[in-house]
């Protein structure tokens, strides 16, 4: 798929989130939405493939379990969709950045401080990213000016998968941190309500900016029209 075929590439946060949330922005990088009847046609609406600017190592939602809920885990996270946007259901402390140091000491010696840092470089980052793919098409690996890094570089993928099963190998099917239900292909996690998850799309979030997933993996729960993510690490 290309750009303007059913995605669009670097949504604005304005159309990814419900306005009363818009601030996730400051830990949620927009990649690209995704028309959900190129998954499947019974379905409607647009869904948002996003990439968090933390951690920078371990899981994303490391350290801040007193915030977490139940589609608020550790390495997943997941939304309702409301009129084609996001809602996070739980406490946006869930983002270390969103916690106060009296709420969440360093959990190490400059903790906070290094994920400051690396957060304000991941910024960067995607702005070039995001605005040199508006200006020229391609998504490249870049510099911060916006320059590829590479002479002889080709476009990465938009996506590296659309529709079908997600790979019940990654290291994201881990049952102790989600309910995951797999069998020797597949795997696909369960909503609180005992809703199955269909699988979506997934892409490196690295296509997007400097870092990232080596796959965020995006799910769609038709009933209650959820959406989650989960991310898995090479």
């Amino acid at each position: 798929m290309t750009a303007g075929t059913g995605l669009r590439v670097y949504p604005e946060p304005a159309d990814v989130f419900v306005a009363d949330q818009i601030g996730l922005a400051e830990h949620l990088h927009p990649l690209v939405s995704i028309d959900l009847a190129e998954v499947d046609p019974a379905w409607h609406g647009w869904i948002h493939l996003v990439s968090p600017l933390e951690p920078t190592e371990g899981y994303l939602g490391d350290h801040t379990e007193a915030f977490h809920s139940p589609l608020q885990r550790t390495n997943w996270l997941g939304f309702a969709l409301e009129d084609d946007r996001y809602r996070l259901l739980g406490d946006p402390r869930y983002f270390v950045r969103a916690t106060r140091p009296e709420e969440l000491p360093d959990p190490w010696p400059g903790f906070r401080a290094r994920l400051v840092e690396h957060c304000a470089s991941e910024g960067r980052s995607y702005v070039a990213h995001r605005d040199a793919f508006r200006r020229d098409g391609n998504l490249l690996m870049r510099h911060d000016d916006g320059s590829s890094r590479y002479d002889d570089a080709t476009g990465m993928a938009l996506l590296e998968q659309l529709g079908g099963d997600a790979d019940s190998h990654g290291n994201w099917v881990q049952p102790d941190l989600f309910h995951v239900e797999y069998d020797d292909e597949r795997a696909w996690p369960v909503s609180p309500a005992g809703n199955p998850f269909r699988f979506v799309a997934s892409v490196p979030g690295w296509h997007y900016r400097t870092t990232g997933a080596d796959a965020i993996l995006l799910f769609f729960e038709p009933v209650e029209r959820l959406a989650l993510l989960t991310f898995d690490w090479s």
